[in-house]
């Protein structure tokens, strides 16, 4: 009974199913009269207090009730009868709270969600599998305010009152690294730098004897700046603004600790570059240079980084790294969305609403409009520095809602087209890999012995992808899943694939290429199909005779195809062309077009 009475409790107001009740009291193996005996459980319950009503709760009528339904049960509550129910309405009004910048009052409610916790979920309760699953997801829902209450009182200054909690906490879970990168940024406000590098150290013993495995790049690069004696890691400061106390930010104008856990930062995992360091080095540069006068409001807008290249050289990889380079540059958060497919790209309506969402709006509260949206993200963006990578941009309009409302925060844009508008501080070309890092890329993915068995095929290869990481990494990884397979095989077999749209392929080195072309206007997609016939440069007349156009709008055509990385230009060494430019397909792009009549064919 107790346990009938567990589950319906905690799925309070929903209907419970007949099998799940009969799952969690027998599991796999229900007697024959399973049935009969839940009913006989239902029927002693109605008999405590309360249980009895017959009618579900309405207006007017504040008390509890256990219903039958179809298909099953349902326990009918006031809000205010559980403790689960009392958590949950304190942590939305603390969230909603911190939303608003009131820090204070934020922390206050977490305390007081999380004091409703008496000790473990229905601990004293022989739990079946059902109410196991619900309790696993409420003890994670309890851990993840706790760590959000953490937070906020390290934004407060109470770092000396959270150094025993957070060493317990630590000691409880060893292996959690979120709660020792707190334990460490505690301590060393509390002027405990040894101890914190303590800390690091037990957590990595932890983690190689038990896992097998080094501490994660956050908690790491916290270690180095405690090593360090980052200033980024001192107590935030009082403001002096009206109202605010000792570490605590003005009202609307929010600051999160610039360390280990910034409140809210929604990128996707980081993966190591080969051959970037210097162009990585320089978008850092870009995006943190501090404008004179510093990041006041009389410093003009936020900075604005445009990064390009061909389909294939890896321009979101390096946005992402780059933003998680900028942890502690960008304290309130970094952010990346995208505008998907160019073939069929999401609005930018749809894109504010993912920002949005990110940064701890509910869907069903925003606004319907564009520009309502666009109002609501430069509110929140108020006050706060923080990063936004937007990727798969076509156009400079694209970004017009997307910009933060301050000076400190900053857009990182990234795309496959070469991008031009006043608001861009700086733009950037990646360009593909010397020969060198390509073929370090592809040992890594394949071993040096593979790569000395097929020396024709490899170079073969690498002309081929032209030093784009993304077809090379695609090469290497069905290599690597084909190990009977030489370099020349991988090649034909790409020759062959590209004009078989039915087949369903999983790995596709071409894949980058094959949906920047298909995303054309058709009569770029045609131009680029003709010029594929042709191996070397062409001259703009040569064009205009293959394209049976004139030379001017052959010209244009070209360039064109120059702006979206699909076609290169050199100065011209043909003496009979009157223009002082020559173009060419490049290898793999021919491939796509040489092998399909459409490259919307060749993509998945």
């Amino acid at each position: 009974m107790r346990q009938v009475l567990a589950l319906l409790a905690l799925r309070a107001n929903d209907t419970v199913p007949h099998h799940q009740l009969v799952e969690e009291l027998w599991e796999e193996r229900p007697p024959t009269s399973a049935a009969t005996t839940l009913q006989t459980y239902i029927y002693q319950l109605r008999k405590l207090p309360g249980l009895g009503h017959q009618s579900p709760v309405g207006p007017g009528r504040d008390v509890p009730a256990l219903l039958t339904t179809p298909g099953g049960y349902r326990l009918s509550l006031p809000s205010s009868c559980t403790d689960v129910k009392e958590f949950d309405e304190l942590v939305i009004r603390a969230r909603r709270a911190m939303e608003e910048g009131a820090i204070t009052e934020g922390a206050e409610a977490l305390h007081r969600a999380l004091a409703v916790w008496r000790g473990p979920v229905l601990a004293d309760l022989s739990m079946g599998p059902v109410v196991g699953i619900d309790i696993l997801r409420l003890t994670e829902k309890r851990y993840e305010v706790l760590e959000e209450r953490i937070d906020a009182d390290l934004v407060l200054g109470r770092h000396h009152r959270l150094t025993s909690e957070l060493s317990a906490l630590a000691a409880d879970h060893p292996t959690r690294e979120g709660l020792h990168a707190k334990l460490m940024l505690a301590l060393h406000r509390a002027g405990r730098r040894s101890e914190a590098l303590e800390v690091f150290q037990r957590l990595r013993r932890v983690l190689a004897d038990e896992l097998g495995i080094e501490p994660g790049a956050d908690i790491q690069r916290l270690h180095q700046q405690v090593l360090a004696g980052d200033r980024a890691l001192d107590p935030p400061r009082p403001t002096g603004s009206p109202g605010s106390r000792r570490g605590v930010p003005a009202p609307r104008r929010p600051r999160a600790p610039e360390a280990a856990t910034p409140p809210a930062s929604v990128l996707p995992p980081d993966v190591p570059l080969i051959g970037r360091s210097d162009e990585v080095d320089l978008a850092v540069g870009l995006l943190t240079e501090e404008p004179e006068g510093g990041f006041g409001e009389e410093s003009g807008g936020p900075r604005c980084v445009a990064v390009v290249g061909p389909p294939g050289v890896g321009v979101t990889a390096f946005g992402v790294h780059v933003a998680h380079r900028l942890r502690t540059a960008f304290p309130d958060g970094r952010f990346h969305v995208s505008f998907g497919d160019p073939d069929d790209p999401l609005g930018v309506d749809d894109v504010l609403a993912s920002l949005l969402g990110a940064a701890g709006f509910r869907p069903s509260g925003l606004p319907a409009e564009r520009a309502e949206r666009a109002r609501l993200f430069r509110s929140w963006t108020a006050g706060r520095r923080v990063l936004i990578v937007v990727d798969e941009v076509t156009t400079a309009r694209q970004i017009t809602d997307l910009l933060p409302a301050e000076a400190g925060s900053a857009l990182l844009v990234t795309g496959h087209h070469r991008l031009h508008d006043t608001r861009f501080t700086a733009r950037m070309e990646l360009r593909p890999l010397g020969t060198r890092q390509a073929l370090e890329l592809i040992r890594q993915a394949l071993g040096r012995e593979r790569l000395h068995t097929d020396p024709i095929g490899l170079r073969e290869l690498l002309d081929l992808c032209g030093g784009l990481p993304g077809p090379l990494l695609g090469a290497g990884a069905l290599l690597a899943l084909r190990p009977h397979w030489t370099m020349r095989q991988l090649i034909d077999w790409m020759s062959r694939m590209c004009s078989e749209p039915a087949v369903v392929r999983r790995h596709q080195p071409w894949r980058c290429v094959a949906r920047c072309c298909s995303a054309l206007h058709p009569r770029l997609r045609d131009v680029l199909a003709r010029l594929a016939g042709e191996d070397g440069f062409v001259t703009v007349e040569q064009a205009a005779v293959l394209l049976e156009t004139g030379i001017e709008e052959a010209g244009e055509l070209l360039e064109e195809l120059v702006e979206c990385f699909l076609v290169d230009a050199d100065i011209s060494t043909d003496p009979t062309t009157s223009w002082f430019f020559q173009y060419r397909v490049p290898p793999l792009v021919r491939m796509v077009f040489r092998s399909s009549r459409d490259p919307v064919a060749a993509r998945v």
